[in-house]
């Protein structure tokens, strides 16, 4: 059958489908820029219709089922009418593909429809979510078979900054003459840049790429490969991605250089008697012509040194260094056209990074592990390798089961994570801990293989005094602060949901500097419990590990010690009531502690404690109870009087069709 006759087909059948009963709701029709325009990307990037039900024509760039999204379906869209021009592409996603009746799935490129969805978004990236249930509202099919357009023309610095990069959100795009930096960047990403010295980054957001870079079977072009790259725009928590649909839309414009890979060293946490030899695995389309090592001591000149070949690939000898020496390296090949590629493909302080050591004769220190020297690249220098470190443990089993936090100062640099469930240890312990270094997702932490005690009761580290501002996202002494304790003062609750999707236990709060969320990391805030934390309170202080996740530096406190008294409490008396459990405080306790709740309505309602095992404990209210606030001390005892024994209990308020749960911990 010819092309047109199945295009043809295709749109009788479509057209068909929407003659079946189903009808476009009476909501707004919204043109894509009106979706994605806002004024001013660096202080709001969100849709201003976020959380409205819209109605957008669009045309399909790609298939619903070529892009990774879960057991989704997900399509890039353009104004047909407004592109290239800047805010004019979107994204569609439809949740329930088993649902019937959308016709989402019979969609192809180059298909001009109306959707109608929910627009929400997901980590910095504007979609709509179809309506595919309750109402059911099946995508209006208008044209099938149009030609899609060619893609707009952009520098890699037009997506290197997020602000500018925003206008070219899910739009189409190609960059020419670019140059690969690093063809291995974490998340089967590739960095590149071109004249205009912006990088850039290309994903793999398509299921063509993303199967075969987890399968082995295909790698980005090596680094230093000239290509041109088109693809759909992307924002994700790292920056501006183009995501290409498969090789075609990767074009080699030189012959690649050398392929290196697998770079290490031995050993891993050298002394000052140790000779570190490196190896990488190096590999060209013909032949290798020379490999060197370029090292540098103490931030002298780089020097050389010739890799030889052998049946596990290159390697090269750092001459043994003086104890303290700070020594940097990376990689270079050349092929035999002369061709030439270096590892790290991106070796600039300002966007890149290098390999690097400390040498010590003994331990290390955390500042070792945790020190970026001021490259951009904040992962350890250590990475991979085992270490051994000390520092005075500043959690125990009761914030974090079977992982701890330890510091070596009162001071930037001097804390790290470890995961380490063997071993326990109390507050204020001075510790030896050896483990692997490895950067769990973007956070360093040490993997403990062996922890021994040096020192009971040294005592904890006072937390540093900082501003939000200094230690949010994008701030330049983020970094310093992660895993270290620090304390905000006199801050307010400005956004109690800062994720509109869902609610992931965050909230966010600012003392005048900026912004900072705090995360629902430890123990005694597990959970969706931020519904305690309400727009507009004002806290005297948080104390907390300064942390990272999901593209945000964030604050996690230990338990509701570290959240200091509400302050200017009479600022809030108009607000509205709400129904909300806060956190028992103190906690853990001993031998009593206070819970605080807020009914929304009079009723009758039941305050109970049970254990572990879903067993009551003990009932502290159970009558009915008027609108607003309200208080209840628990002494550890059960219903029949005598003392519960240690452990992790639950509370829950019930009533009105209402239930609110917290955890609590008795340590004895």
């Amino acid at each position: 059958m010819q092309k047109n006759a199945i295009v043809i087909l295709i749109l009788a059948i479509l057209l068909a489908f929407s003659a079946t009963g189903f009808s476009q709701a009476s909501y707004d029709t919204l043109s894509i820029y009106d979706l994605q325009y806002v004024p001013d990307p660096v202080a709001n990037d969100l849709s201003p219709y976020l959380g409205d039900t819209v109605v957008v024509k669009g045309m399909v760039m790609n298939n619903p089922r070529d892009l990774w999204i879960g057991a989704r379906w997900s399509a890039y869209i353009i104004d047909q009418d407004s592109f290239p021009n800047p805010w004019s592409g979107f994204f569609v996603v439809q949740n329930d593909t088993f649902q019937p009746g959308t016709l989402f799935g019979f969609v192809e490129p180059g298909t001009i429809c109306y959707f109608t969805g929910v627009v929400s978004e997901f980590s910095n990236f504007s979609q709509i979510t179809l309506l595919d249930n309750n109402p059911l509202i099946p995508v209006e099919i208008l044209s099938v078979g149009n030609p899609l357009p060619d893609p707009v023309l952009l520098t890699a610095d037009d997506i290197d900054d997020r602000a500018d990069a925003e206008q070219w959100e899910s739009m189409w795009v190609k960059v020419e003459d670019a140059t690969i930096l690093n063809n291995a960047v974490s998340g089967n990403w590739a960095s590149f840049t071109d004249a205009s010295g912006g990088t850039a980054f290309m994903g793999e957001y398509f299921n063509w790429f993303r199967d075969r870079l987890n399968a082995g079977t295909y790698t980005w072009p090596p680094n230093g490969t000239s290509i041109d790259v088109q693809g759909f725009t992307r924002d994700e928590t790292a920056g501006y991605s183009i995501n290409p649909r498969d090789t075609l839309d990767v074009v080699l414009l030189s012959d690649p250089p050398p392929v290196i890979a697998n770079v290490s060293r031995n050993p891993g946490a050298p002394g000052s008697s140790d000779v570190v030899t490196v190896s990488a695995n190096i590999e060209d389309n013909i032949s290798v012509a020379s490999a060197r090592i370029n090292y540098s001591v103490d931030w002298n000149a780089f020097q050389e040194v010739v890799m030889s070949a052998g049946i596990g690939g290159f390697t090269g000898d750092i001459p043994a260094q003086n104890d303290g020496a700070f020594v940097r390296y990376y990689i270079s090949a050349t092929d035999n056209v002369g061709g030439t590629s270096v590892f790290p493909g991106d070796t600039s302080m300002t966007s890149g990074g290098v390999y690097f050591y400390v040498v010590r004769d003994g331990n290390h220190t955390i500042h070792d592990i945790q020190y970026t020297w001021g490259y951009a690249n904040d992962a350890s220098g250590f990475n991979g390798y085992e270490v051994t470190v000390e520092g005075v443990v500043m959690t125990d089993s009761t914030d974090y089961v079977g992982d701890y936090w330890i510091q070596e100062a009162r001071a930037p640099w001097s804390g790290i994570w470890v995961n380490d469930a063997d071993h326990v240890f109390l507050k204020g312990d001075w510790v030896s801990v050896t483990g692997v270094v490895e950067e769990n997702f973007n956070v360093t932490r040490i993997n403990g293989t062996a922890a021994s005690l040096v020192q009971a009761g040294f005592g904890e580290y006072e937390p540093i005094d900082q501003t939000t501002g200094n230690i949010t996202t994008g701030a330049d002494s983020a970094e310093a602060y992660e895993s270290v304790l620090v304390k905000v003062s006199n801050v307010t609750v400005t956004n109690p949901f800062p994720d509109p999707s869902g609610n992931f236990g965050e909230f966010v709060i600012d003392d005048g500097s900026g912004e900072l969320r705090v995360d629902d990391l430890f123990s005694a805030f597990r959970g969706n419990l931020d519904s305690a934390f309400v727009s507009g309170d004002k806290y005297s202080f948080i104390t907390a590990f300064h942390y990272y996740s999901f593209g945000n530096y964030k604050l996690a406190p230990r338990d509701s010690l570290d959240i200091g008294p509400l302050t200017g409490i009479e600022d809030n008396i108009t607000a509205p009531l709400s129904y909300s459990l806060s956190q028992n405080y103190p906690n853990p306790f001993n031998p009593s502690t206070t819970i605080r709740y807020t009914l929304a309505q009079s009723g009758k309602f039941k305050l109970e404690v049970f254990n572990v095992l879903g067993q009551r404990v003990a009932t502290l209210a159970n009558q009915f109870q008027t609108a607003g606030a309200h208080q209840v001390t628990w002494d550890g005892r059960n219903d029949a009087g005598n003392p519960v024994g240690s452990g992790i209990y639950f509370y829950q308020l019930s009533g009105n069709n209402t239930t609110l749960t917290q955890k609590m911990i008795l340590l004895k």
